[in-house]
């Protein structure tokens, strides 16, 4: 097979054949589509167990709102939450102030425990008070 005939070409000079490509502002140009397309979504419904679904943010690959869809089409309402998130919509947040949620329990002070009467370890704001054994006579 005889080898195509090349042209040369010095560095630097201009191709003849190519044309420069003019920037386009057109939204509805081909090329943007397919680079939004292959843009993954923020946030996904994934199937969570048990026919559960949930809202994950695929940035971070975490949990991100309330919304759960169980039982019958909860598929489709959870893929239908992904698109509204998708399309700039506000996460479902169920108790905002999370008034909801129990407080974070008071550790015991080392004050309020004899350690010699204690049957097990106690968390204080010191530090672990642990029972002291029984002195031998």
């Amino acid at each position: 097979m005889p080898a195509p005939d090349l042209t040369p070409q010095i560095p630097g000079e201009p191709l003849a054949t190519i044309t420069p490509l003019e920037p386009t502002t057109d939204p509805l140009d081909p090329a943007i589509e397919a680079l939004e397309a292959m843009v993954p979504p923020l946030f996904a419904a994934k199937h969570n167990g048990g026919g559960r679904w949930k809202i994950w943010s695929t940035a971070n690959d975490d949990w991100f709102s309330d919304f759960i869809a169980a039982g019958d089409g909860a598929k489709a309402q959870a893929e239908a939450e992904a698109e509204r998130l998708n399309a700039g919509g506000d996460p479902l947040v169920l108790d905002p102030q999370r008034t909801s949620e129990p407080a974070p329990k008071a550790q015991a002070t080392t004050g309020n425990h004899d350690a010699t009467t204690l049957k097990q370890a106690v968390l204080t704001n010191d530090g672990w008070l642990c029972p002291e054994p029984k002195a031998k006579d």
